[in-house]
């Protein structure tokens, strides 16, 4: 899982575009922020600013870090040794609404972490109006899709879905 991470990653790097991930709040997010801290920190990726725009998946973050009795010892061998595992260079937490649109303005490339999931909500609507249309831009799913959802729209490769009432081509 973490070399295709890394891969589409250096892919996204490589042709200055944007990697957007919708995530779970719960577990999917952390995940993910782990496996970049350890690419990041251990220099396997190039700097790139990674924007978690989920206020959902912050406080989950936040609360997952109030109980390292229940770390794996891998984890807890990090923590012991003062590294925040869910945190490392480049790393934007946005919080608010204020914060998250500062994210259109960003420079490429960069990646997006947020919510919902299966895209059937949240800040990820509006990141996928934005993106999906370009061809420089990846949208990596990571779980699992209902079949009534968008994410499964996007997963089985629909080439336009209807996104915020908005008719939007997938490139």
């Amino acid at each position: 899982r973490e070399a295709k991470l890394k891969q589409v990653v250096l892919q996204t790097i490589k042709q200055k575009g944007v990697l957007v991930i919708p995530a779970f709040a719960i577990e999917r997010t952390q995940q993910i922020l782990y496996e970049l801290n350890h690419l990041v920190e251990r220099r396997l990726i190039k700097p790139i600013d990674v924007y978690l725009d989920s206020p959902m998946a912050i406080g989950a973050t936040e609360v997952i870090k109030s109980y390292p009795q229940y770390y794996d010892p891998e984890a807890l061998q990090l923590v012991s040794h003062g590294d925040d595992m869910f945190d490392f260079p480049g790393l934007h937490i946005c919080q608010t609404r204020d914060q998250s649109k500062t994210i259109n303005e960003a420079p490429w490339p960069k990646v997006i972490i947020s919510g919902s999931g299966m895209m059937n909500g949240g800040r990820i609507l509006h990141h996928l109006v934005r993106y999906l249309s370009n061809p420089k831009c990846t949208l990596l799913i990571i779980g699992y899709q209902s079949p009534s959802t968008l994410g499964h729209k996007l997963y089985r490769g629909d080439k336009t879905v209807q996104v915020m009432g908005e008719r939007v081509d997938v490139r």
